[in-house]
């Protein structure tokens, strides 16, 4: 049957115009519009409480009146407390980097971000999704003919139309394009904000003991030292573990901006445009081959007459 032969033909071109890449491209595209846009506040809003909660017990045991030392440690808290609390500032001051870092990172350039995609990508994605689709349709087409012992019947308009792309193509791929003019800077920053943060509550309790290791020649009562940890100490090991849950919570995160990097900061967009116009020269001349072998269907243009069949209006 001529149909399925022009489909047959269709899927050829589709391959050769390598439009089922920029199909796939077109999904990665909408999946990353979809998370920019749809960032929960949630998991942010629960780590800038653990942050604040980590800054009131780090104040809270630099402003102990008893000092750091603590059980075993708190007869010699005179020759203890001066040699760990300057480890213990240069901690808060650590920290505060991290509180910064925290500061910095903002969702809405990325929630604006996505919603600029999703105005390129109402035009661009039912144009892909149209073309790529085509060869089915058609194989559809003849099967459906072919099960009805009927001769196939197609809206051979409706497909030279869907051909038809060029100027609202272009114009959404130059709104594509300009999603890119921020995004380098704005997705390495974020990405080195994050990872501070993510760096700093990793190492965490490994930082604490170091922080609160007894000095020589005294060391070996270090793990005396934190078997009974001063109080701020448990506060901010339990503080550690809620922070950790949120950043697993976050961890789709960094996901995003790396592939934000990966897809859109170099995204070349005539992957998309030239498959799409190559593939649409082709199929224009496969259709107009078809014509002749289907009858033009329209279900609104059929005109239904008492005791008639529906005919063509």
């Amino acid at each position: 049957m001529a149909v399925r032969e022009i489909a047959t033909q269709l899927q050829e071109d589709r391959s050769k115009s390598n439009l089922t890449n920029a199909n796939q491209l077109v999904d990665e595209i909408e999946e990353l519009k979809n998370n920019a846009s749809q960032l929960s506040t949630k998991p942010w809003g629960k780590m800038k409480e653990v942050v604040s909660e980590w800054r009131n017990s780090m104040e809270f045991a630099l402003n102990d009146s008893s000092g750091l030392a603590t059980g075993d440690m708190a007869m010699c808290s005179w020759w203890y407390n001066p040699k760990v609390e300057p480890k213990f500032k240069e901690y808060l001051e650590e920290f505060k980097e991290v509180e910064d870092a925290l500061a910095a990172i903002k969702l809405q350039p990325f929630q604006e971000l996505g919603g600029k995609m999703a105005q390129a990508m109402n035009t661009i994605t039912p144009i892909v999704k149209d073309l790529h689709g085509l060869p089915d349709k058609l194989r559809d087409i003849a099967d459906q003919a072919k099960t009805n012992n009927a001769r196939p019947a197609a809206d051979i308009e409706s497909m030279k139309m869907s051909l038809k792309t060029d100027a609202e193509m272009n114009q959404s791929l130059r709104d594509l394009e300009s999603c890119q003019t921020r995004l380098p800077e704005l997705v390495d920053m974020t990405k080195l904000k994050f990872q501070k943060l993510a760096e700093f509550f990793s190492g965490a309790k490994a930082r604490l003991r170091d922080v609160f290791t007894v000095p020589c020649p005294c060391c070996w009562m270090s793990a005396y030292v934190m078997d009974q940890p001063h109080p701020g100490v448990i506060q901010l090991t339990k503080q550690t573990d809620k922070a950790m849950s949120s950043l697993d919570e976050l961890k789709s995160f960094p996901d995003l901006l790396e592939r934000l990097q990966q897809t859109l900061v170099d995204l070349d967009v005539t992957k998309l445009s030239a498959p799409v116009n190559q593939f649409s020269k082709l199929a224009s001349q496969r259709l107009e081959r078809l014509e002749p072998f289907v009858d033009e269907v329209n279900p609104v243009r059929f005109l239904l007459l008492p005791g008639k069949k529906p005919l063509l209006k």
